[in-house]
């Protein structure tokens, strides 16, 4: 029999308020600015570095390597900390966040893919659906929650950010972004960048969406791409029909 199930998420628009040059030889994996500064991770074997920016002027103030046998993945500032993923070694790197200088590893199982934080906990994704929280201090879990709508789950979650009270999340090889609840992983928004990433996927299909740094005094984030030679800053605002029902049947 056929099952008919929808639900009313929110579309949300993007608005471009400004732009700047982005280093089109980053293949970008993390992203993440406070007031004054914005940290980078590329990705790919015996090519993955760390860089911090100025935020004002986008001039790269540090930059390191990372070891050749290392992928880097999603990044993160807490506590005065620099946390950065790895893609399969299972290791998540701390760093001086100013000096870009290594402290300490930590263990984990399975892949590494968006990092961020709330006020009191890391939260990873791994390519699956799911999203976990993990202490910040010793990297174990703390809970595990399922991106969802009625219908489906979103695997392939990939940078992350935190900004109040919900998770921003790629979704690896598509134009979307989503509001996330960080309560029981429900989808409660989704942004369609498709204008902006078509830009920059005509000639290369591996320069796809991944970067979301808030900016707090813009009140908006920057977004960009692996690959990209652009970055922006992008406010995510309701259409004027705020909710849009997504329908689908499916077979039981």
């Amino acid at each position: 029999m056929l099952a008919s199930h929808s639900m009313a998420v929110e579309q949300l628009d993007v608005n471009v308020i400004d732009s700047r040059s982005h280093d089109a030889n980053v293949f970008t994996q993390g992203y993440f600015a406070n007031d004054t500064h914005l940290w980078e991770s590329s990705g790919l074997y015996g090519k993955s570095f760390l860089r911090r920016y100025t935020l004002a002027t986008n001039e790269i103030e540090t930059e390191i390597p990372l070891p050749k046998q290392l992928f880097a993945e999603g990044l993160s500032v807490f506590n005065n900390e620099l946390f950065v993923l790895t893609w399969r070694a299972g290791m998540l790197l701390v760093y001086d966040p100013s000096t870009l200088q290594a402290k300490r590893t930590m263990r984990y199982t399975g892949e590494g893919w968006g990092l961020t934080h709330n006020d009191n906990a890391l939260i990873m994704s791994d390519g699956s659906d799911t999203i976990t929280f993990r202490d910040p201090k010793t990297f174990k879990e703390i809970k595990r929650i399922r991106v969802h709508n009625a219908w489906r789950s979103y695997r392939y979650l990939n940078e992350l950010e935190f900004v109040n009270g919900a998770i921003w999340a790629n979704v690896w090889r598509s134009p979307f972004i989503l509001k996330i609840s960080p309560e029981d992983g429900s989808v409660l928004a989704i942004a369609n960048l498709t204008n902006l990433v078509k830009k920059h996927t005509r000639e290369n299909k591996e320069a796809v969406l991944n970067g979301i740094a808030y900016n707090s005094k813009q009140d908006a984030f920057w977004i960009t791409g692996k690959n990209w030679p652009m970055q922006y800053l992008v406010r995510f605002e309701p259409k004027n029909t705020t909710t849009q029902k997504n329908t689908r049947s499916e077979e039981k």
